[in-house]
């Protein structure tokens, strides 16, 4: 610490104490007992220590939260598109939200389209069951028709 002060610490006004002087504070003539000395010595490197410490701390709990940034921007690249404005949740341009709002529009739109296609299509698929089970119907009655048919060809022939 004292490579860092030269020996002495400047704030002690070299070997100086503080006094009151009509203006306001001033350095006083008289030099600090060495008790006096030491102690504001230890404060002070107790303090530095203190800051060091807090700003390590800072420092890594920064890196921290970058990483979670990019670890973010990779997970979600939306982030990243809206630069350096972190700050609001939607920084769109008014002409971004006019595109937004005209896309929503189209696509609502589309959604529209499709689901009356599904409809139609349902109804297709429904009348087709329909046609279905009334072919398999008439076919059933053709085979029974068919059946009585012969039959009838068969007594006649036997008679």
């Amino acid at each position: 610490m004292e490579s860092l002060f030269g020996g002495q610490l400047g704030l002690l006004g070299g070997n100086e104490g503080l006094k009151e002087d009509g203006c306001g504070v001033g350095w006083s003539n008289s030099p600090l007992s060495e008790d006096m000395y030491s102690a504001s010595h230890f404060a002070l490197i107790s303090a530095y220590q203190d800051i060091k410490t807090r700003l390590a701390g800072l420092e890594r709990e920064n890196a921290d939260i970058k990483r979670k940034l990019k670890i973010y921007e990779i997970k979600f690249p939306m982030i990243s598109e809206f630069g350096d404005d972190r700050n609001s949740y939607c920084s769109f341009e008014p002409k971004d939200t006019a595109l937004l709002q005209s896309e929503n529009g189209s696509l609502q739109q589309r959604v529209n389209i499709l689901t009356l296609e599904l409809q139609k299509s349902k109804e297709r698929e429904e009348q087709l069951e329909d046609v279905i089970q009334a072919y398999e119907k008439i076919h059933m009655e053709k085979s029974s028709l068919q059946r009585d048919l012969d039959k009838m060809v068969r007594t006649l022939l036997k008679h």
